[in-house]
This record gives structure tokens, sequence and C-alpha cells, in this order.
């Protein structure tokens, strides 16, 4: 046989034999545990006086289930869009199942009673990276 053919007959060998093996396990996560949360609230406030009956009622809940807040209050600077009177609060959670436990419990059902007609509001909640 000539030294090129069996050459090339090795390859295949090697080669089919190769793909006959099982394939690896994927890696384990880096991170299995819960990631963090944060939970974003655009707020347009129509009714001061009564958000902050709200605001003081919830924050002793969300302090209850883990929860603390990263922007309530303070400076505002935008830099693109036009944001209006456009208020935003974040909150940060141990966990989404935390925020969840949180926004569905009797205790905030309640308390979330006393924000109603003060203004319209957009809400989600966020996984953070790993």
């Amino acid at each position: 046989m000539n030294p090129l053919a069996a050459l090339l007959l090795c390859f295949a060998a090697f080669t089919a034999g190769a793909s006959s093996q099982p394939p690896k396990a994927a890696p384990a996560p880096l991170d299995a545990a819960p990631r963090p949360a944060l939970m974003l609230i655009e707020a347009d406030i129509h009714d001061m006086d009564g958000f902050r009956a709200y605001t003081q009622a919830i924050i002793p809940i969300v302090q209850r289930f883990g929860g603390t807040y990263l922007v309530m209050r303070g400076q505002r600077q935008d830099l693109e869009g036009d944001w209006g009177t456009t208020r935003v609060v974040i909150s940060r959670w141990p966990s989404m199942d935390a925020a969840r436990a949180f926004w569905f419990s009797s205790e905030y059902q309640d308390a979330i009673k006393l924000r109603q007609g003060t203004g319209s509001f957009r809400v989600t909640l966020l996984e953070t990276a790993p």
C-alpha cells in the first residue's frame, strides 16, 4: 500500500473512533445560587401627599422581605430623551422569588391600595447578571 493511502486510512480510522465517543458533560454553572433582582418603578405622581402615605407604609414591608432601596429620592440628570416628571425608584432584592413574595404578600396588597389614584406606574422585575 502506498504511504499516502496508509496515512489517509489511519486518519479516517482515528476520526471515526473520535466521533463514536460519548459527548462530554456540560460544565456546571459558575453560580447556581439565586441571583439578586432589581425592581424598577417608573412613576408619574399626581397626588404627592397620598403617595407619601403609601411610601411610608411600604418601607417597613420592603425591609421585612429583604428589599433595600437603591434609588428613591435624590438628584437626577436626564442624559437622553424626555423623562418629563417621571420618577424612578429602584429596589434590590435577594432574588426574584423574594421580590415576588413581597409583591404578592397580603401586607403589600393592603398597602398598595394607598397608592390608588396618586399617579400612574410601571413596575418591572429584573434578575441581575451573574
